[in-house]
């Protein structure tokens, strides 16, 4: 629990020191990508303290030009601060609606233009996923992830249908994103962290005029699973009609 004492202590820290200046820069200059420049050393700070080192592959798949929507598989709240480094600065996340309601962090996230979004409530859910759109339309790429929540044991669950008709309706590049290692770092339920590596994999682009929903999601699945350590991928589950992302 010691490591875990200290990562939280410094990720307090941190949340008040760089969000701080991050909701203030905000709020006097709008749409400013202050939150996620000064995210990624927040982020970088958060990992070193956890022991937790990143290692990424693809990323010239992750700085390309232009707006596009990153779909990525879900294990951990570590996956944040893994993807937030190596990401554009215009990039912005839809995230649950829980995390707006953080001191500081969530205030930074609110007033930089990030996206909630609520579990459950299909109406809603669809109004963030219009709200995605429009970022999109703005020159600005957006992370989403199609599972809809954190893995519970790690293993690759269903995808929900909402992502790829927004992916669809952007008709922007969609780059798949294979988080591995994060869900042994720190599982969704618990505080006990287990230091060590974790991987990013960004897969080459795929062109949403070629694909149908359906037919998109497949795609971005197999692209996922086969850069996915074997004891995190899962059977293929049917998926989900809900819209809702993480």
């Amino acid at each position: 629990m010691v490591r875990t004492t200290f990562a939280l202590t410094v990720a307090a820290l941190l949340t008040v020191l760089l969000g701080t200046p991050a909701v203030i820069v905000s709020l006097l200059l709008p749409g400013s990508d202050v939150t996620m420049r000064l995210g990624r050393l927040w982020s970088r700070g958060i990992l070193a303290a956890a022991g937790v080192r990143a290692r990424y592959e693809g990323l010239d798949n992750a700085t390309g030009p232009g707006p596009r929507v990153f779909l990525a598989n879900h294990q951990s709240i570590l996956d944040i601060f893994v993807l937030v480094p190596v990401l554009p600065p215009a990039t912005r996340f839809v995230a649950k609606r829980s995390l707006f309601r953080i001191p500081f962090f969530g205030w930074s996230l609110r007033v930089s233009g990030f996206i909630p979004i609520e579990r459950g409530t299909t109406r809603r859910a669809y109004e963030s996923l219009e709200r995605a759109a429009g970022t999109i339309r703005e020159g600005r790429p957006v992370v989403l992830f199609p599972e809809g929540t954190r893995s519970p044991d790690g293993r690759l669950g269903s995808f929900k249908r909402g992502a790829f008709v927004l992916a669809l309706r952007a008709g922007v590049p969609v780059v798949p994103v294979a988080i591995s290692g994060t869900g042994r770092a720190l599982r969704p339920g618990t505080l006990r962290l287990r230091p060590g590596p974790v991987r990013a994999a960004f897969a080459s682009p795929l062109d949403p005029s070629r694909y149908e929903a359906q037919a998109l999601m497949a795609a971005v699945r197999e692209e996922i699973v086969r850069r996915l350590d074997p004891e995190e991928r899962a059977e293929d589950a049917a998926p989900s009609e809900a819209v809702e992302s993480r």
